[in-house]
């Protein structure tokens, strides 16, 4: 078992180099341009909140993935001044991964090519290297926007970090969310 463990380990490091490799590569070769959307990871209160500054302050729309209630989330936005044109949601993903893979199709169909990443600057690592490889892939560039989380932090681990980008990379590499794969195997395996 412990052989497995450390097998795991390794070949984890060298898809996760390989895969910074990769986005490395592919992020030098599009050129920077103007962020054209703000989009928003997860949804908490004052993330929205400085998503719906930010649109203001910038003129561009907001792209929340899974967030408050659509009717608060839209409340909240108006409140600040963004309207429902400026505005769309979508609550297909139930996690860090499946808030940019979900929304891939979306992204190219609006020919977004750079984004403003807004979430909480304990969750940012996490969210920004997730995006990084899915929608660096794509030819997306992300760009990070943190928002204080002042008291309510949560900092996430950097073993949390490393798996979401092996998943990332998986992802990229198979089109297959490796997390579902397990889980539905584990379904399979457990005795009822």
């Amino acid at each position: 078992m412990r052989d497995l463990i450390i097998m795991v380990k390794l070949l984890s490091a060298l898809v996760m180099g390989l895969g910074m490799g990769w986005l490395l590569r592919t992020a030098s070769q599009h050129p920077a341009q103007p962020p054209q959307l703000i989009f928003v990871a997860g949804g908490f209160e004052y993330r929205e909140r400085y998503a719906a500054r930010l649109a203001r302050e910038h003129n561009l729309p907001v792209l929340v993935s899974g967030g408050l209630s659509a009717d608060y989330g839209i409340a909240l936005f108006s409140e600040e001044g963004v309207q429902e044109p400026q505005l769309s949601r979508d609550d297909q993903a139930s996690d860090t991964l499946e808030n940019f893979t979900t929304l891939l199709g979306e992204l190219k169909q609006r020919q977004v090519r750079h984004l403003l990443l807004v979430t909480g600057v304990d969750h940012m690592p996490r969210a920004s290297l997730v995006g990084h490889i899915v929608a660096g892939s794509r030819g997306i560039q992300v760009t990070p926007a943190p928002v204080d989380c002042g008291g309510a932090c949560i900092w996430e681990s950097p073993l949390k970090v490393a798996a979401d980008a092996l998943r990332a990379v998986i992802w990229v590499v198979s089109g297959q969310d490796v997390k579902r794969l397990i889980l539905a195997w584990n379904r399979v395996e457990t005795p009822r």
